[in-house]
């Protein structure tokens, strides 16, 4: 396979995606890189550590050849979203053989059989999962208790396989390669170090929430030299007013869209109406965007489907596309580019099955150009993009005092 696509936020870049991205070259032979990348806001539903340049940058320097963006819409939804739209994304570019992913799960075979049940799950299955939500559980508990049930006999060789985060993207990423009939092979690498909640530095393969956790101030930066490639912690060093940014950053932000909530809100993708009573209730009581979010949290609601509620109401994302029809146009109908290795430009002239965007404001006359029937909510998803990157660019340049081009003025990186 020449060319192999990941799904990735690098959040920051460190050792364990260099791992990836070495292992895969080894196995596959693959001579281009191709990653699809949140932008300035992830799947958790908290603004990025550092914008998306940078760590397509950071990317690049590791062996990329080209970066895309997931659109913001996408990149803010639960697993089974992302996934999806990742996979539409690399599918829809045409020059992609193969999709590389972690798991802690090494048996590709288990997921397969695993993600073949889910893509069409039997009513009683369906039921284990309203009736278990019916008594208070999560949505994610009562999946993974429902899967436990009907994969008993798993339990004993694979306890955690329903709840490390790595294995429910690599269902997803497999569900998402049969549901649209993708040509995409699937490239399974063990994940290797620290788990993904892991806090530890310990590790030269330490976690990205560990590294985000260490690093508070530019100040702090030398207790993570040993879990990120030397190539990382230059630009680190030498782009250090372009990090940390955290939720609390967003505080007053949130706050304001708060006020302005109204039922018309309940519209939000993944509110309810418990949801929605409880941040009106607990609203007065309002110190920061972080402490809101864990008042907010109930044993039914977790902290990340929270997370992405908030994070919704203060980026407007008010419409969530349903998965089409494998038929109709590609479910992310555009790919913008946030940079590129120079001798691999090449790639950016194969035939694609989307328009490839490179100067943001010529976007939308892209994608109008392209179709001969616009896809539905194109517009919609790139107008919001557009809207997400500058919120964060703004938010950015305040505390960090970065000082970077408003979004319609900004370029792909070109590495080297």
């Amino acid at each position: 396979m020449d060319t192999i696509g990941i799904i990735a936020e690098y959040n920051p870049f460190h050792n364990g995606h260099l791992y990836q991205i070495n292992q895969v070259k080894t196995i596959t032979g693959a001579k281009n890189i191709v990653i699809v990348m949140s932008g300035d806001f992830v799947q958790r539903g908290t603004p990025a550590w550092t914008d998306k340049y940078l760590r397509t940058e950071m990317a690049l320097s590791q062996g990329a050849d080209l970066v895309f963006e997931l659109p913001a819409v996408f990149a803010t939804s639960s697993a089974e979203t992302f996934a999806h739209a990742g996979v539409s994304l690399l599918t829809s570019l045409g020059f992609v053989d193969g999709i590389c992913f972690g798991s802690e799960c090494s048996n590709l075979c288990l997921l397969h059989e695993i993600a073949a049940f889910l893509s069409n799950p039997p009513y009683s299955y369906e039921e284990t999962i309203r009736n278990l939500t019916a008594k208070g559980f999560s949505y994610p508990a009562a999946r993974q208790q429902a899967l436990n049930s009907f994969f008993s006999n798993l339990y004993q060789e694979y306890p955690n396989l329903f709840s490390e985060p790595n294995n429910i993207l690599a269902l997803e990423y497999l569900k998402a390669i049969r549901k649209q009939n993708s040509p995409l092979q699937p490239i399974l690498i063990p994940r290797a170090g620290s788990g993904y909640h892991n806090c530890s530095l310990n590790s030269s393969l330490a976690s990205a929430t560990a590294i985000r956790n260490a690093v508070k101030n530019f100040a702090a930066l030398s207790q993570i030299v040993n879990a990120v490639p030397a190539e990382i912690f230059h630009l680190l060093e030498t782009n250090k007013n372009r990090y940390p940014v955290s939720e609390n950053n967003f505080s007053d932000l949130l706050y304001y869209r708060l006020l302005k909530s109204t039922a018309n809100d309940l519209a939000i993708p993944d509110m309810t109406e418990e949801i929605f009573h409880r941040i009106q209730k607990i609203l007065p009581s309002f110190k920061s965007y972080q402490d809101f979010l864990s008042n907010i949290k109930t044993k039914q609601y977790t902290y990340s489907r929270i997370s992405r509620v908030l994070l919704r109401l203060l980026l407007d994302i008010s419409i969530l596309p349903e998965f089409p029809d494998p038929l109709e146009p590609p479910y992310v109908p555009y790919a913008r580019l946030l940079g590129f290795r120079r001798e691999k430009s090449f790639l950016l002239r194969q035939k694609t099955s989307i328009p490839i965007i490179t100067k943001p404001a010529d976007g939308i006359k892209n994608i109008q150009d392209f179709y001969s029937y616009l896809p539905e909510n194109a517009n919609y998803l790139y107008e919001k993009d557009i809207f997400c990157s500058n919120l964060y660019r703004q938010i950015q340049n305040n505390v960090t005092q970065c000082t970077r081009p408003n979004e319609y003025f900004c370029q792909p990186v070109i590495y080297p």
